[in-house]
């Protein structure tokens, strides 16, 4: 479960910092995180050795990781991620009144069109 967990992380890393990242190694890793092939399939498909795949990876993971530390954008992310499902969740469990059913309709409305920006 953690190696999935790291792989959703990096997939995030990925989504927000990938275009900083040189394009060979953003084909790098598009073809390690999005294609799932192995680092001897990379290797062959970008002629380059198993070894040079491995260290292009390690290195990428920890250029990305850098970035979060310093930007933080991913963090901020999930947490108005969170803070619009808390919001979501409690207009949710209102009864509105007849005069405010409209408002409150709008309401999730708007949040639902950020979840599906986010």
């Amino acid at each position: 479960m953690a190696d999935m967990e790291a792989r959703v992380a990096l997939n995030y890393l990925l989504d927000f910092y990938g275009p900083l990242l040189t394009p060979h190694r953003q084909e790098l890793m598009r073809l390690y995180c999005e294609e799932d092939l192995s680092q001897q399939e990379i290797a062959e498909q970008m002629d380059i050795t198993r070894q040079g795949v491995s260290d292009a990876i390690a290195k990428s993971k920890r250029q990305l990781t850098d970035y979060e530390k310093k930007l933080g954008l991913v963090a901020r992310h999930r947490e108005q991620e969170a803070a619009a499902a808390k919001c979501l969740e409690a207009l949710n469990r209102m009864t509105p009144g007849p005069e405010d059913a409209a408002r409150l309709n709008e309401a999730r409305q708007a949040l639902q069109r950020v979840f599906k920006d986010i």
